[in-house]
């Protein structure tokens, strides 16, 4: 049971932002969960970006973030916020 409705915002109305993934070689996906183009408020992405941990994840050809599995995963070089 939670206090917050589900599929709400926390913060109310506002701008809704996607997380660019670039790879180290170059390639460019788009943070996705659960089969869909995943989207956060701005001072998610921003706290997401500030502490990301490269060592920790990489990308699907999806674009679903999961512990590297070789021959299956992208290391990943930055990721950054964009407006949805």
């Amino acid at each position: 049971m939670s206090i917050f409705g589900k599929h709400q915002p926390l913060g109310g109305p506002g701008r809704r932002f996607r997380i660019k993934i670039t790879t180290c070689d170059g390639q460019v996906f788009y943070w996705h969960k659960r089969g869909q183009l995943h989207t956060v408020e701005e001072d998610v992405a921003d706290v997401f970006v500030r502490s990301f941990n490269p060592q920790l994840f990489q990308v699907r050809s999806d674009g679903s973030l999961t512990p590297p599995a070789p021959g299956e995963t992208f290391a990943i070089q930055a990721v950054e916020k964009e407006p949805a």
